[in-house]
């Protein structure tokens, strides 16, 4: 796959610079569920003495794969170049160092020499039961939040609010059967949930529009009435569940009228 051969290519010339302890790759080729549409996330581990050195080069280093079309740097988690390629590759290239590389995803090792990551361990972020509350009541105050939008005919924007409430609304879906990855939301949530429920999803994104609201928001509650009745009692009983039976009521006839 491209991502593999991008991977080898970007990796070589900085193996061959001399200029890094370590190369991971994190994201889904870490974790071992990537495919051909995957992206690349990956760590190149430098000295501080290095560190500048390595960031003066970092566009050339990617070219060593393909042209770019397109490269930003950033620092979300680590100072970081987004990059795409004309193949349409999108490749993540951090710089960390051995004390700030993150460990909350799983990573392939692909360049260690002297073993300083023989025993990295993922840190998985686990999803708390308060986030998973927070999940379900924001799906519902989205609700309220989108009916201005919808009476104002502004359908653009209530698309964009109520999409929240579906991201929001996998995450729940996908804790019943993916509790570690649940804070992945949507990415791949069709290989990890029942084709029933992934239609749900399906329906309620399709249908996001002036004529569909009242069908996108039913498969919404639809949602959030199987996560109810499936999920955990110490999580439940902190969902707002007076709110979730008012919403039930007012949906139609109160809010999208």
């Amino acid at each position: 796959m491209r991502t593999y051969d991008a991977i080898e290519k970007v990796s070589q010339v900085i193996i061959k610079d001399g200029i890094c302890e370590a190369i991971l790759v994190k994201g889904s080729i870490g974790r071992g569920d990537d495919d051909e549409f995957s992206d690349v996330d990956m760590y190149i581990v430098v000295t501080n003495e290095n560190r500048e050195s390595f960031l003066e080069r970092r566009l050339e280093y990617l070219g060593n794969y393909l042209p770019l079309i397109y490269a930003e740097q950033v620092n979300f988690v680590a100072e970081q170049i987004v990059a795409i390629y004309n193949n349409g590759l999108h490749f993540d290239l951090y710089t960390v160092t051995a004390d700030t590389m993150p460990h909350t995803d799983k990573a392939k090792i692909i360049y260690d020499p002297s073993g300083k990551f023989a025993d990295y361990a993922a840190e998985l972020k686990t999803v708390t039961k308060e986030e998973l509350a927070d999940c379900f009541n924001d799906s519902l105050y989205n609700f309220v939040e989108a009916d201005g939008a919808y009476r104002r005919m502004n359908y653009p924007w209530a698309s964009r609010i109520m999409d929240n409430s579906i991201a929001e609304s996998a995450k729940l879906l996908r804790y019943l059967y993916d509790k570690d990855y649940a804070y992945l939301g949507l990415k791949k949530i069709n290989e990890v949930i029942p084709e029933e429920q992934f239609i749900w999803l399906t329906e309620a994104s399709a249908n996001l529009n002036k004529e569909g609201f009242s069908k996108a928001n039913g498969y919404i509650i639809k949602i959030l009435e199987f996560v109810i009745g499936n999920m955990e009692d110490d999580v439940k009983c902190l969902f707002n569940l007076k709110f979730f039976e008012w919403m039930k009521v007012n949906l139609n006839t109160t809010l999208f009228t």
